[in-house]
């Protein structure tokens, strides 16, 4: 594994290239992370803080900020992507762009911090907000903001899903530093989305799915940005 800095240093790419000409090369997570489960996901790219990185690998524990492109066939997966792409759509028909014209744009100026303490009431626990940025057919974009217990952080993730036949495509970045500019986030999130979103279809087979042992209630499948996960 070898680990590479964008030219600015505050990101370190452990897996994938930002050339959009490179080949794309999925892995499992075993090769990207030190202490992650596989759930039957393939990841084409993946790179988080330098802080975060070690032998070549990112803790998927002790990270600030995280971005990952992955795809999965998983069945549950899948309709658990399709499941968002609705809620989007159905938010989207409901509510319109105004919250990608008029608040995310003010966000993407300050800190995660900044964001978490206007929105969310104080010492209230477990509180959550999630709106949509873009919907398209087939695809969508959203942001989620949750604070799982009033006197820790908050955390944010921005996610790209998107369903094509049997295939789910996600490009999501996590941010839990409150001190980071959310730009710092987004801007290369957002050159991944575009970087990615038409990804040939390519059926993939062979991925290692693990299973949460039989009365391991608390087992997380899948930690990147979930409420319940460490991410």
């Amino acid at each position: 594994m070898t680990s590479e800095k964008t030219s600015d240093g505050q990101w370190v790419v452990v897996h994938g290239s930002l050339d959009r000409n490179a080949p794309v090369t999925p892995v499992s997570v075993e090769a990207c992370y030190r202490d992650r489960v596989p759930y039957g996901e393939y990841v084409l790219f993946a790179a988080s803080d330098p802080e975060a990185i070690e032998d070549g690998l990112i803790s998927i524990v002790d990270y600030g900020y995280l971005v990952e492109v992955r795809v999965t066939f998983e069945e549950d997966l899948v309709e658990e992507g399709a499941g968002n792409i609705d809620w989007c759509q159905e938010d989207f028909d409901d509510q319109g762009d105004s919250f990608a014209s008029e608040v995310w744009p003010s966000w993407r100026e300050v800190t995660l911090g900044d964001v978490s303490h206007s929105i969310f009431p104080p010492g209230a626990d477990f509180v959550m907000a999630k709106s949509v940025l873009s919907v398209d057919e087939g695809s969508a974009t959203f942001v989620e903001i949750t604070r799982i217990e009033a006197d820790l952080p908050a955390e944010m993730a921005l996610t790209f899903s998107k369903v094509e036949q049997d295939r789910l495509l996600e490009v999501k970045a996590v941010l839990k530093d409150e001190a980071v500019p959310i730009a710092l986030l987004s801007a290369l999130w957002e050159q991944l989305v575009e970087q990615f979103r038409d990804l040939p279809y390519k059926k993939l087979e062979g991925a290692e799915r693990v299973e949460p042992d039989d009365g391991e209630e608390d087992f997380d499948l899948d930690s990147i940005g979930e409420v319940a996960g460490e991410a």
